[in-house]
């Protein structure tokens, strides 16, 4: 067994103060690694902390998908619906098209024709004029009672009248004839015709009465028109009175 000398002790020495300047230089790295790794860590944390949410959002998009999906099956199925109701309007659309193209071909030469007559009274009409022809659409009634009540019975009497008048303007020519043939009485005969004549004449200058006002033949206040006229009126519409 070798006894180490002073060489040995001295070696030793020198490798202990070379290890201890190594172990000294090793300080601040290893510090420095400390704090390395101390913040590794604190990433590794934060890692784990957003790998621990990520199932919790992936739940979560799952969950929006199922909505989503759900979402768009209604829609699908709202889709599949209005595509059978439009399904069914444009067939509907197809037979109306089928019944009025027949009704437009049948009238297109009668609406062309009366397109210019249309045109014409579109640009000739005036507001006063349909105003007009309302209130005569509104008399029609009025002017239908009348007809039906005052003028038919006369004009059905006329058939009966009308022999009458044959035989009175019958004897009134031979009425005529006998004053003309009595002797003394043709001067007479002719002034009476000359007078006639003037009348005649006197009366064809003159200008013809205005028509009566169809306005009162309304109701007014709920009492009509009619209930005005007098007696002679009323019997002038009587067919036996006018006979």
């Amino acid at each position: 067994m070798r006894i180490p000398g002073p060489g040995d002790v001295l070696r030793v020495a020198a490798q202990s103060f070379e290890a201890a300047q190594v172990a000294i230089g090793l300080v601040p790295r290893l510090v420095t690694m400390v704090a390395d790794v101390e913040a590794l860590i604190r990433r590794v944390q934060v890692l784990v902390g957003q790998i621990e949410a990520i199932p919790v959002r992936v739940n979560a998009t799952i969950d929006r998908v199922h909505e989503i999906q759900a979402g768009v099956d209604d829609v699908r199925r709202n889709a599949a619906v209005l595509v059978g109701r439009t399904a069914d309007v444009v067939e509907d659309a197809a037979a109306l098209t089928a019944r009025v193209q027949p009704i437009l071909a049948a009238y297109e030469p009668v609406l062309q024709t009366l397109q210019p007559v249309v045109a014409r009274l579109a640009a000739t009409t005036s507001p006063q004029e349909i105003d007009a022809v309302v209130s005569l659409i509104d008399m029609l009634p009025t002017i239908v009672g009348k007809l039906d009540r005052d003028i038919l019975p006369v004009l059905d009497t006329l058939a009966t009248v009308a022999p009458d008048l044959r035989d009175l303007l019958d004897v009134s020519k031979e009425l005529n004839e006998l004053i003309g043939a009595v002797p003394g009485l043709g001067r007479v005969k002719k002034r009476i015709e000359e007078r006639q004549q003037d009348q005649d004449d006197y009366r064809a200058d003159e200008e013809p009465p205005a028509a009566p006002d169809r306005g009162s033949d309304h109701p007014v206040d709920g009492v009509p028109a009619d209930a005005d006229a007098t007696p002679t009126e009323v019997g002038a519409a009587d067919p036996s009175a006018v006979r």
